[in-house]
């Protein structure tokens, strides 16, 4: 094993000094081909030897902690560490030394794509993989596991491996460049604090509600403790990356997709999900038939359930309360992916509850005793209740919004592709529905009918498939007329046309510089000033001063007074300046 390790790893290098002889050769300078090659192999075989190196060192130092492993015949795995220490570290260190230099003389090396991926990949394997060893390790100190010496050691090597490469990016590596790697970090601290903090709420509940006879015992206490655990080892990673770093970060569409997707949309999304769970328990307790007369069988699940709907009500509060306070409600497309992605679960919710709602009165009509929800048929239309009370406010919530929008600007509106996404998903899923519901309940019909056993059993058997057809098509039907209606009313509101070519130079908005493209049907660039005070612009801005010029191809500037357009002739692409 250690013989192909250092083999692989002396191969990778020789390619890598190929690479830099052939750079050498380069006239007139190294090119942007050969530098992607050089990095992809440079960083790829750094961070292999990384995680070659910390296995081997937490194989060794668990050694050192596990008493009990130096007395058994385990050969193979200390030779694995043995190999993965010995080769490992020698090679790493002097790749990284390497690596050191080659940031050092040359400035653009951090800002490579090879120098962030090597950063952000190292950072985020190490914290995972210590977060989980940390995790083995408190379930030990609150007495839920044994004693785990590897889990101790793997923590310790994978900790300071976090920690040194935490540093290392905090200063090499550019601000702009390291918001994706804190972004993910704050989604890995996030969903796993609001795990923990889920799991400490049920086992509390349980142990209040009397569910567990012995509170520390019981499951209860077990669920209390694990959530402990688990909130634990989340919460410092969510208010590191967070709270203390990503936080502060530019509100640009990385950020709002963190924001919207990660946490307005997950919390939202665990919230609904966990109350309709917890309503339909509610629901089937009062009026249906329960599975069990005991409260505490029946009731077994609601504790977590309430205890996710509060978790998820608290993530979307936070995140929906930071989106005011930083101001950002401008209709950006990530908010539109947002909302229409909200509208649609709600919707396929809503649309699950009506064919449910069917299905159950057809169950009703030919009074069978086989359903679809175990129980009855009364269950199977509670089911259909809880999916139509919550879906069906949710998406309309959304969707009336959405069509405000729509009507307020709608040459933004109905060509932005989120909207054309939606609406081109929500058909082809409905047709298609509709198209496989309809053979099968026509397949149905004339097996009956072949058979001579036409009845109230062949509607038995159809009621998924009519369930299914009913409510796709309608499903269908009225997003094909909403896009009927957006294809009629999208030339009038993209009619606006302006010069051939936009060069904006101002504040940060790519989402401005694309609605700037749609307006003017031209090609619109967007630089961004380096001082600070500028204002933000508005598309109606923008497209008023480009009204008042007379220019095939102008600048935009920002300026105190608001946009100031510049017209200008651009240089022929094939003319170069410089010494002949």
């Amino acid at each position: 094993m250690a013989a192909g390790l250092l083999i692989l790893a002396l191969l990778v290098v020789l390619v890598v000094a190929a690479v830099r002889k052939a750079e050498s050769r380069q006239p007139g300078g190294r090119t942007a081909d050969v530098h992607a090659v050089r990095r992809f192999f440079q960083y790829l075989l750094l961070y292999g030897l990384l995680v070659v190196v910390t296995v081997g060192l937490s194989g060794l130092l668990g050694r050192l902690l596990e008493s009990d492993v130096l007395v058994r015949a385990d050969e193979a795995p200390l030779a694995r560490s043995l190999a993965f220490t010995v080769v490992g570290v020698p090679l790493f260190v002097g790749l990284a030394l390497w690596s050191r230099r080659r940031i050092t003389e040359d400035p653009e090396e951090a800002r490579s794509l090879g120098w962030a991926f090597y950063v952000s990949a190292a950072s985020l394997t190490s914290l995972v993989v210590a977060m989980t060893q940390l995790h083995q390790v408190l379930e030990w100190a609150t007495g839920q596991q044994d004693y785990d010496g590897r889990a101790l050691a793997s923590f310790v090597v994978w900790g300071a491996s976090w920690v040194v490469h935490w540093l290392v990016d905090a200063r090499v590596t550019p601000p702009a460049h390291a918001h994706p790697h804190h972004l993910l970090g704050s989604l890995i601290g996030l969903v796993t604090a609001a795990t923990g903090l889920a799991g400490l709420l049920a086992g509390a509940l349980r142990s209040l509600l009397g569910l567990e006879g012995d509170v520390l015992a019981g499951a209860g206490g077990t669920m209390l403790l694990e959530g402990l655990v688990t909130l634990a080892v989340g919460a410092p990673v969510w208010f590191l990356y967070w709270s203390r770093t990503a936080v502060r970060y530019q509100r640009d569409p990385l950020w709002l997709g963190y924001v919207l997707l990660a946490g307005v949309a997950g919390g939202l999304v665990t919230a609904i999900i966990a109350a309709s769970t917890l309503i339909y328990s509610v629901l089937v307790w009062l009026v249906g038939e329960p599975r069990s007369a005991d409260p505490a069988v029946h009731f077994d699940g609601a504790p977590t359930a309430a205890a996710a709907a509060l978790v998820g009500t608290l993530v979307w509060w936070y995140h929906h309360a930071l989106l005011e306070e930083a101001g950002a409600e401008a209709r950006t497309e990530v908010r539109r992916v947002y909302e229409y992605l909200m509208a649609g679960v709600a919707l396929l919710a809503g649309a699950g509850g009506l064919a449910t709602v069917i299905v159950a009165l057809i169950e009703a009509v030919t009074g069978t005793a086989q359903v679809l929800v175990a129980g009855s048929a009364v269950n199977t239309l509670l089911v259909a209740a809880t999916l139509l009370g919550v879906g069906g406010p949710v998406w309309w919530v959304y969707w009336r919004r959405i069509q405000r929008a729509a009507r307020a600007a709608p040459s933004a509106e109905l060509a932005s592709p989120s909207r054309r996404i939606y609406l081109f998903v929500l058909l082809g899923l409905g047709g298609v529905a509709a198209v496989v519901a309809l053979l099968v309940g026509v397949f149905f019909l004339f097996e009956d009918v072949v058979e001579g056993t036409v009845g109230a059993e062949t509607l038995r058997r159809m009621r998924v498939a009519i369930g299914v057809l009913v409510t796709s098509g309608a499903i269908a039907s009225y997003h094909l007329a909403v896009y009927r209606a957006d294809r009629g009313q999208a030339p009038s509101g993209i009619e606006a046309r302006g010069p051939s070519f936009v060069l904006l130079v101002g504040p940060t908005d790519a989402d401005l510089a694309r609605a700037v493209a749609r307006r003017t049907q031209g090609r619109v660039q967007a630089w961004s000033r380096a001082d600070d005070g500028i204002a933000a612009w508005s598309v109606d801005e923008v497209m008023a001063a480009l009204e008042e010029t007379v220019g095939d191809e102008v600048i935009v500037l920002a300026d105190p007074a608001g946009p100031r357009v510049i017209p200008i002739h651009r240089r022929p692409e094939h003319q170069h300046l410089g010494k002949s």
